[in-house]
Parts: C-alpha cells; structure tokens; sequence
C-alpha cells in the first residue's frame, strides 16, 4: 500500500488524549515541555489508539505519563518503587477536579471516508487502567543497560539529578507534610523505573456516536528492519489542536528487540516524532496495527534533540497482558484487546472474531519472510568493532577470507585532526567504557559533543599510521569484532592490516580466526543519483552493552561531490582518467550517531554505494545527525581490487596525497588551482568560498552569542519558517 492510503486507513484509529487539572504551583507542568498553564490549571496532551468495543463505547489506548501526575498521590506512589513488581491498577483515581477528553475523528461514512461536514469532537473519559508491559520494559532495559546513562525526553525539569526532578520542591515540602507524606519522585536515576515509566500505558473508556463497524484492524506479527511505518499523532495538540490533530509521519524500522526472538516486544523507530505524539498507533507498510509511539529516550548531559532514540510498545506485548479482571470489573469492555495464538509458531485465529464483528482488531497475522528482504541480506554484512577500553564502531565484510572495512580514526583517534576552515564534520565514532568479556559495558557512552575534544579532518601530508606491509600492522590496542549470523552474537579477535596515510579515512581489518557464514557486501561502483532512496547500517548509541543488532535508518541522496580527473591511476588510464568526474563525497539524510563510523550507505537494491564517516555539526558543537558525509564505492575501487587480488599495490595508491580530494573533506576551497583547470573561475576561489566561510563564520558567531539569544527568547514573537 502506499503510504497516503495507510496514512488514511490509520488516522481511523488514531485519537488525542487531553488531560487537566488543578496545578496551582506549576509542578505538574513540568512533566511535558509543551502544556498550557492557566489560572492554577495545567493542560498536557498525547496521542492515543480507539478500539471499538461495542457499538456505543470503545477503549481509547494510551501512554500513562499523560495521566500520571493528575493521579491521586497513593497511585503516584506505587509508580515510584523499583521493586514494587509490576503495575497493574484498575480504576486508579484523579485528583478533585482533573478530567480527561478525547478528540476523535467526524462521522464517517460506511467506507470509512470522512462526511464533507464532519468535524472532530471532543468526548470525556474515564481512566480504566494504568498497566505495566513486562515484555516491552524488560527489553528496554536490556537496551540501556544497568547505568543511569538515559533520560525520558520532552519534559522541562531534567531528570539527571534528584534536586532537579520535576517534583523535587513538591517532594522536600512533602516530608513534612503528613497529607503529602509517601509521595516519591515520578523519574528517578533507577533504569528499572525510566524503562516500567516509557512503556507503561493507559486504557480509557469513552462513549462516541460514530458508527465505525465496518473497520478492522490486522495485526503485524513481524517487521523487518527496514520496513515502512507511520505514525499518526498530535503533536503539540494541546496548544492547538486544530493544526496538529492527526498528523503523519513516516519513517522506517530501525531495529527490533528482543533480538533473535519472532516475539518482538519493542520497536526501534527512524522516524519524525515530535512532542505529544506519544501513544500513537504505528502502522506497518501493510496497514497492520505494529504498536504504540513511547517518548524517546536520550543521553543524559547531551542537550542536543538529535541524538535519541524513538521505541513503540508492539501490540503483541500489550495483548500479552491479562485484562480478564479487568473485562469483569470494567462496564466498558475491552474484548479487542486479543492475544494472537501460536501453534508451531504459526498463528490462529481467534473463532469470535471475524468481519461482521463490531470489533476493531481482527487477530489475523500477516507475516513477511525476512528473507525475502534485500536489506536484511545485507545487515549482517555490518558488523561492531571495538577496539580497545574506549570505543566502538561499524565495519563492513569485504570478503570471505574476513576482510574487513572500517575508518580510520576509529584505530587512530589523533588523526585526521586539521582544523578546517569552516569546522563543520564529526567523527561519528563513540566512546565508552568497555568490559574485557566485550558484551558488556561497564560505563555509559558519551556522545561527542563539545565535552569531548573535536575529531577535525587532516590534510594529506600528515600522519602517525605506519605505511602497509603485508599483514604486518602492529596495534597496541585490542581489537574485537561481533559478528551477528541469524540474530546469533559471536566476538572474534582482529588485527589493524592498514590504516590510510592518504585523505581518505579508511582502514582494513583482518579477523584471526575466520568463520565459514561471513557475508561479504556486495558494493556498487557507479554513482547513485541524487534523491535517490538510502539505508544507513551501523551500531549508533547503544553498542555492545545494549547486545542489539544493527539500526538501520533511512534517508536519500542529497547531495555528491564531484572532483575532475582520476584519483587513482593504473598504468596507462591516467590519461584517459582525466575526462572522468569522480564522486569522492556523498551526503546524505538518513540518521547518523555515534557509534555508525564504518557503517555502509545502501541503495534500495540492497548494495554498498559508501562508507560512513562523519556528520556536520553547529558551530556550538551539536552534532547534526541527518547531515552526515560518506565515501562513495568508486573512491573505495582500489581498496575492492585488493580485497579481492590482495595486491597491496592498490593500497599504496590510497596513500598517495591528493590536495584536492583533501580539501573536499575539509570543506575549504583548495589553495591551488592547477589540478582541476576547468572549473577555475574569476570568482570562485575568491568569491564563493569566501563568502560562503563568511556566512558559516556569521551564523557561528550568531550561536554563541548567548546572551543576545536569551534576550530573544523572551520576546514573544512567533516563528516564521
């Protein structure tokens, strides 16, 4: 289907949760970024999914941390203990005087379409149920680990600290209030309780007049990294619904956790999500209910947005929980909430299900081979390298004799460090404290930002790499590959065999021991086209202490840096080589983070068209993840004849200095001329380039002036895009 028919079919479905109440301090507001506060009363908003029960109530499902802090304080307290088990509250109170509304679609007529006077209207609610998903908190733990390394984001208090927490004045005062005693802090340093609060949701009951019966829902039983989703949602809802209400976004699946396991419980997200678009229903390419939208998750102490990571609660995970006491307690039903059956991992309906039912959820799987995907061929051709304590990054299999392909700052950090003119790329390798057994990690990851030294690009007539010899590179620093075969984890040990002396940052792998299921990548050497559609394979943010696979992200061809004349030479081509535009740059906007260094760039045909690098980055320092740089396959054709001759000639040509090819990964307009005559042009060196630094320089200056902005922010001007 294409993405507007499912984007249609979904908004159906697709609900905004409103709730307010009595917040005479301003605490409860601290909770979400974008609320309105008047009069004593704060109004937060998320999304929601409506399942049809009957044919006057339905259950609209939700993210609890819209609800949370209007609960009564005994509830709030239960929320707040790590070894309370897990939650399963029915019928959990509000404070006097907080309601909650939903905002639901028009009528629509019998094939689904919207009435030409249709409007959305607004409904109460009345909370049911605040549950714990065991299956999605587990897995989301597993990703971040042991170590308070995480945050939830979209909220104006950060959580990095007790003294900061949205409720800390609320909880200091409460300890000498007896009518306030037992109120704990709702986020706390606990992993255990970051990941119970992301993924807990909310059922609601509500009672609409729209008569939906004939709409059902399939059930997606298995996504590919890589796939198609879409998210319908109301961000920013609360401040005005009429714009946002039921907006679209689509994006790709990222990863899929449990790893290894065809019950996936939680869902790793490329894809737009912005606040109050949390409880979302998400939607495969198939138009198959896949889950519900969490808030995002981010790096403690990084204040860049860019850098997090967006997960979705599977609804197979939340059928797996057992509502049977609450269908007896509850006058609004909640029978759509089925759990697919398996048999010998196929999977069965259930028999009081069926068309002419007035219920949403049909449990019919619709189940896709992976490998019947080309990009799932090809992940596994990525790999995670670490090297040493302090560090991880992606590599690529070149071939069956365990050759492998990475950068080179990811060996040698002090390299590649001129500063360029504009000083606008970051290495997107990641640093973190790594555990000798490697499939743990004993301390968070830090993303590079600027509490870490800049990683600039070198010129070409600098160096600390010893020049190829054979086999016979040394390396002071251990080097350990995981190799992941059919969602299978096994670490081998490696050896540096070559690290570029030239201006391209590339280095090449050799596995000690190497295993029979190797899957070389398959690259290709002609230059994609701009627009074209692109994957990103790579181990960003979590590395090995999460014990995921590969992310994936998606993005096109925005833009490829053409150079004239060869870069490489054989014999007598030089000559010919000349009339030749070699692509020596690409850039794309998939995502790129810390940890992807050494990834590929795959064309929707499944093959390598390039190699990560690096990113842009502002000039205060945050990392752009959606402008990133790559190098093409057809600069990387020596380092592919020697992975398939072993002719260590190829690489003494990748050492050779090129002052144009490295002005390119400098971004500086190169001091001499002589190399690519045609291009040279009264104003372009002089003209161009030196305006467009200007401009780079100005808007830099712009940036750091802090003070000049927070004078700003306090006009109440609205933006213009």
């Amino acid at each position: 289907m294409e993405a507007s028919e499912i984007a249609k079919f979904a908004r159906n479905f697709s609900v905004m949760v409103r709730v307010q109440g009595p917040d005479p301090k301003g605490l409860k507001m601290r909770r979400d970024a974008f609320h309105l506060h008047r009069s004593g009363k704060t109004t937060i908003s998320a999304s929601g999914l409506l399942l049809l029960s009957s044919s006057l109530s339905a259950v609209v499902v939700t993210v609890a941390s819209v609800v949370q802090p209007f609960l009564i304080a005994e509830h709030r307290y239960k929320l707040t203990q790590p070894h309370a088990g897990y939650v399963l509250e029915f019928s959990p109170r509000l404070i006097h005087d907080a309601c909650i509304d939903v905002l639901v679609e028009g009528n629509k007529t019998d094939n689904g379409h919207q009435e030409p006077d249709a409007t959305p209207e607004w409904v109460p609610a009345k909370l049911l149920a605040l549950v714990d998903v065991p299956a999605a908190s587990d897995a989301l733990l597993s990703l971040v680990g042991g170590q308070s390394i995480f945050e939830a984001m979209w909220s104006l208090a950060p959580f990095s600290s007790p003294h900061t927490s949205e409720l800390d004045g609320f909880e200091r005062k409460g300890r000498n209030d007896e009518s306030r005693e037992g109120v704990a802090l709702e986020e706390s340093n606990s992993p255990i309780l970051l990941a119970k609060s992301i993924t807990r949701i909310a059922f609601l009951g509500v009672s609409i007049s729209d008569n939906k019966d004939g709409l059902c829902i399939n059930i997606s039983q298995h996504q590919n990294r890589g796939d198609l989703i879409i998210v319908t949602g109301s961000p920013f809802g609360v401040l005005s619904p009429m714009h946002f209400y039921n907006s679209i976004s689509v994006g790709n699946l990222a990863n899929c956790c449990p790893s290894g396991s065809d019950h996936r419980s939680l869902l790793v997200a490329d894809i737009r999500c912005l606040p109050g678009m949390e409880g979302g229903p998400v939607f495969d390419r198939h138009a198959s209910l896949a889950g519900i939208l969490t808030k995002p998750l981010r790096q403690k102490g990084s204040s860049s947005v860019y850098f997090r990571q967006q997960f979705a609660v599977t609804w197979n995970a939340i059928a797996s929980i057992d509502t049977k006491s609450l269908l007896g307690t509850q006058s609004i039903h909640v029978g759509v909430i089925g759990r697919t059956k398996y048999n010998n991992d196929v999977a069965s309906l259930d028999e009081s299900c069926d068309h002419g039912s007035p219920k949403y959820v049909i449990r019919r799987p619709v189940i896709f081979s992976p490998s019947t995907s080309s990009l799932e061929k090809t992940i596994s051709s990525v790999v995670l390298i670490a090297v040493g304590e302090g560090s991880w990054a992606s590599g690529i299999v070149l071939n069956k004799s365990g050759l492998i392909l990475t950068n080179a700052h990811t060996l040698e950090p002090w390299k590649f460090g001129r500063t360029s003119q504009l000083g606008m790329l970051e290495k997107a390798s990641s640093h973190a404290e790594l555990e000798a057994s490697l499939g743990q990690q004993e301390n968070s990851a830090e993303i590079e930002t600027g509490t870490h030294p800049l990683i600039r690009l070198r010129s070409s007539t600098s160096g600390h790499g010893k020049p190829f010899s054979g086999f016979g590179y040394q390396s002071s620093r251990r080097i350990s590959i995981r190799l992941d075969f059919m969602e299978q984890k096994k670490w081998y040990s490696a050896q540096a065999v070559y690290v570029s002396k030239g201006p391209l940052d590339i280095a090449l792998l050799q596995l000690e021991s190497v295993p029979p299921q190797l899957s070389p990548i398959q690259p290709q050497l002609a230059c994609p086209t701009k627009g074209s559609i692109v994957y990103v394979i790579g181990h960003g943010l979590l590395g090995p202490r999460s014990n995921v696979s590969s992310s994936v992200s998606s993005g096109v061809v925005s833009n490829i840096v053409m150079i004239p004349g060869p870069i490489h030479t054989y014999g007598s081509c030089k000559a010919e080589a000349r009339k030749i535009s070699l692509p020596v740059m690409l850039q794309t906007t998939a995502a790129v983070h810390p940890g992807a260094s050494g990834g590929a760039v795959i064309s929707s045909n499944g093959h390598m068209i390039g190699l990560v690098t690096s990113n842009a980055r502002h000039g205060g320092g945050t990392i752009i993840p959606h402008l990133n740089f790559s190098i093409p396959c057809a600069a990387l054709e020596p380092v592919f004849k020697f992975s398939d001759t072993q002719d260590a000639s190829m690489l003494e040509i990748l050492d050779k200095p090129n002052e144009l090819l490295s002005s390119v990964w400098a971004l500086v307009p190169t001091n001499s001329r002589k190399q690519q005559p045609d291009l040279e042009s009264k104003n372009y060196g002089e003209g161009k380039g030196s305006r467009f630094s200007q401009f780079l320089a100005e808007q830099n200056a712009e940036i750091a002036s802090l003070k000049e902005l927070n004078n700003f922010k306090k006009l109440n001007i609205p933006s213009k895009i």
